[in-house]
């Protein structure tokens, strides 16, 4: 994650809206000083990429009324921070293209479901097991927010009859 700090050349204080496209956001930039020894420009600091994605493509940016200050990298990541999503390999069997990536069936000895009725798949943790439900069961309406607790992901298995094997 990255925190930036845009700066105001030769103002001490200013508040606007910065626009890149349809997306609009309301900076204020503050702390300037001016003296006979030097100035240092208002400024503003975010670690949201999403604002920053803004300010950078506004066109007070781009025509230099606001400058980059300093960007600093630092552990972590912010929620609003864009995740690739993952990929399905289109090499492999047909069985596997119609499951989401990292789920499998689990074939017990017995046969293809368990002695309750549900059918056993393999995922790699918590947050397949959810795609997978939210990728086969759309008529659902299945969210990760809405089956965040261990008691609604219990519940959203039990109703698609299926249990989820971990395997990591």
């Amino acid at each position: 994650m990255k925190i930036k700090t845009y700066g105001v050349p030769d103002l001490t204080e200013w508040h606007g809206k910065v626009k890149a496209g349809s997306l609009e956001v309301s900076v204020s930039f503050r702390g300037g000083t001016a003296s006979p020894s030097g100035a240092q420009p208002a400024y503003y600091v975010t670690r949201d990429p999403i604002v920053q994605f803004v300010i950078e493509n506004s066109r007070e940016f781009k025509n230099g009324f606001i400058i980059l200050v300093m960007s600093q990298e630092i552990a972590g990541e912010h929620p609003r921070m864009a995740v690739p999503k993952p990929t399905v390999k289109t090499d492999a069997p047909k069985e596997a293209k119609e499951l989401s990536a990292g789920v499998e069936p689990v074939v017990p000895s017995g046969g293809e479901s368990s002695g309750d009725g549900l059918v056993k798949l393999h995922a790699g943790d918590k947050s397949e097991a959810i795609e997978y439900l939210k990728e086969h069961y759309p008529e659902r309406n299945y969210t990760a927010t809405s089956l965040r607790t261990k008691a609604s992901f219990d519940a959203a298995c039990a109703d698609c009859g299926v249990e989820f094997v971990f395997t990591s």
